[in-house]
């Protein structure tokens, strides 16, 4: 079977230089055998996928039985998180990746680097306006 290749539209936004790329994309979360989608910033300089709290009791993971850990940020301080993995789809292709669930609703949704770019190259193609994850062989 060849690798996969999953095309995805390459967002702009309006900042206070101009136009610039959006990396972001719908990713499905697995919550009770169906998939419900959220958009997810692509970030290359994160280590690990970051999500609300919320999302690691829908998924079914009990969060007092979580590892704790501390996530620093650009900040500098940090904050507190916990520990799991997260099941989830990029276009046809499920994987499960590791992630420090925040305990704020107001925390973005990141993919970072972790069991992300280890199976996928990561292409941002402005002239095509596409975001590509190739599946390595």
């Amino acid at each position: 079977m060849p690798p996969t290749s999953i095309e995805l539209p390459l967002l702009w936004k309006r900042t206070p230089f101009g136009l610039i790329s959006d990396p972001k994309i719908t990713v499905g979360i697995k919550i009770k055998g169906r998939y419900r989608h959220y958009r997810f910033l692509l970030d290359t300089g994160a280590d690990f996928a970051l999500v609300p709290r919320g999302l690691a009791e829908e998924v079914g993971l009990e969060w007092e039985a979580l590892p704790e850990t501390r996530v620093i940020g650009v900040e500098g301080k940090g904050v507190p998180a916990r520990l799991g993995r997260l099941p989830l789809r990029i276009g046809p292709v499920e994987l499960e990746v590791r992630c420090l669930f925040v305990d704020s609703p107001a925390a973005p949704f990141v993919l970072g680097r972790a069991d992300l770019l280890e199976r996928f190259r990561l292409v941002i193609d402005p002239r095509r306006q596409k975001i590509i994850l190739e599946e390595a062989p």
